[in-house]
């Protein structure tokens, strides 16, 4: 199990990232190389996503919290991923590092997106 987090602060009103962060057909394409998206219940969604990793998984469960600041909306978010297969196998620094990029590009999807939706 590997776990994930930060903060993040957007420069909008936190009624308005909530509204897009609970929607999963407004979030779930802001993940990088979506392939599918499958909406299993208002608060639950799995996706699959472009990989090179033949039978590799990876489960995640991601929380996030958002406070008002000046000019807009502090998220903190945390995720906890459990890797499976072959990639499972790469050292730690290697998973955190591509980790790290893909949530950059969520990120930075996210940030596009919402400004988009206003």
């Amino acid at each position: 199990m590997r776990t994930y987090g930060g903060e993040y602060t957007l420069e909008l009103p936190r009624e308005k990232v909530w509204e897009f962060l609970i929607d999963p057909h407004r979030v779930g394409p802001c993940i990088p190389d979506l392939l599918e998206l499958k909406v299993e219940s208002e608060n639950r969604f799995t996706t699959r996503v472009k990989g090179g990793g033949m039978g590799s998984g990876v489960d995640m469960k991601a929380e996030a919290t958002l406070n008002d600041v000046d000019g807009g909306t502090l998220l903190k978010w945390r995720c906890d991923a459990s890797i499976s297969g072959p990639i499972a196998s790469l050292g730690g620094r290697l998973i955190d590092n591509e980790a790290r990029k893909i949530i950059e590009k969520v990120f930075a999807n996210l940030e596009n997106a919402l400004v988009v939706s206003v």
